[in-house]
């Protein structure tokens, strides 16, 4: 009896995850670069294929080039907590107030099942991250 339970429940998800499409669960990363001392920013292509930015799938195995930028709605200029100097980047925010997050090393804006994180490096630079979720493309 427990056998064919767990049999069913088997079966009832493998019905489930095939009658969805094949969408894995997705992030979008743009790398930004210092350029001078007023905090202003630059793209910096992430590799040497064609792409500005980099679309990282199935949980960072699959990593490939990614052309289409969000178009930026805010500039936004953050403390760098690693140079301690300011650097400003364009991000893509929907609309809506997002949930706001303050870590040590990033910054976390949650619109429910989507992110936007910028995420400070060491050498000055600002990764901003898209995540619409899992098993959802951005």
């Amino acid at each position: 009896m427990c056998r064919c339970k767990w049999l069913g429940t088997l079966a009832v998800g493998i019905i489930f995850w095939s009658m969805g499409g094949w969408a894995a669960a997705a992030q979008v990363r743009f790398h930004y670069v210092p350029v001078d001392a007023c905090g202003n920013s630059a793209l910096q292509p992430s590799g040497p294929v064609a792409g500005v930015g980099e679309r990282i799938r199935w949980f960072g195995i699959i990593r490939e080039p990614y052309a289409n930028q969000p178009r930026p709605t805010h500039m936004v200029t953050f403390r760098q907590p690693y140079s301690a100097r300011t650097i400003s980047v364009p991000m893509a925010f929907p609309e809506g107030t997002p949930r706001v997050a303050n870590l040590r090393d990033r910054v976390v804006y949650s619109y429910g099942s989507y992110t936007v994180e910028a995420r400070f490096l060491p050498d000055g630079s600002v990764d901003v991250i898209y995540d619409a979720g899992f098993l959802r493309a951005p």
